[in-house]
């Protein structure tokens, strides 16, 4: 027979949340407490470390429904929260959220509410992006190294560079240097000088 679980976070160390109770019964619903779990964690705590939320979910079986006072309940942000409503629905388990009202937030079709979480998920992507592009640019134009940060010291550079010059391996450099072979390759590409027929006529 499918079960209703009740699912309360809050960052307080109450250990009975009788007003959270008194939201889910007015409500509608008849909380039966063993069916309950609660997190005492913080808004920016992600669900898979919320250990009440992750065990609820676990023991919850397709057929059942999970209900949440909050949309914060459910992730610490629009991508968590997708991500978390995504494995329901994928586990066929409804989840209403008491502040969306009584639709299922993981059924089908998808609810409003969903189609503007993931309208959000596309915005903050897409101003990431733009942000990198533009530090990036910006960095380049200011003459700032870009990139991953080199793993060696400018010294160790020189060193590798002599190396290479003795007819050292790029292999046997790399492991006396505790580095990877591309890292190497890329010194070495680096320190290639062109010749006088590679450049440019002037």
């Amino acid at each position: 027979m499918p079960q209703t679980w009740f699912y309360i976070n809050g960052p307080s160390d109450r250990y009975f949340p009788e007003q959270e109770l008194i939201r889910l019964d007015k409500a509608g619903y008849t909380v039966a407490l063993s069916r309950v779990a609660i997190d005492n964690v913080r808004p920016f705590v992600g669900t898979a470390e919320r250990a009440a939320l992750s065990g609820l979910l676990r023991r919850a079986a397709p057929g059942d429904e999970l209900v949440v006072l909050d949309l914060s309940c459910l992730g610490r942000s629009a991508r968590d929260v997708l991500s978390t409503l995504q494995r329901c629905r994928k586990e066929r388990i409804a989840v209403r959220c008491v502040e969306f009202g009584n639709v299922d937030l993981a059924g089908r079709p998808e609810p409003q509410a969903v189609r503007m979480l993931k309208a959000v998920v596309r915005l903050e992507t897409a101003m990431r992006s733009e942000r990198s592009s533009t530090s990036l640019k910006e960095a380049q134009q200011s003459g700032r190294p870009t990139g991953r940060p080199g793993s060696l010291s400018p010294g160790d550079r020189e060193d590798v560079i002599g190396l290479l010059d003795q007819g050292v391996s790029v292999s046997e450099i790399a492991r006396r240097f505790k580095t990877s072979r591309q890292t190497i390759m890329r010194i070495r590409a680096a320190s290639v000088v062109p010749s006088e027929t590679d450049a440019p006529a002037i």
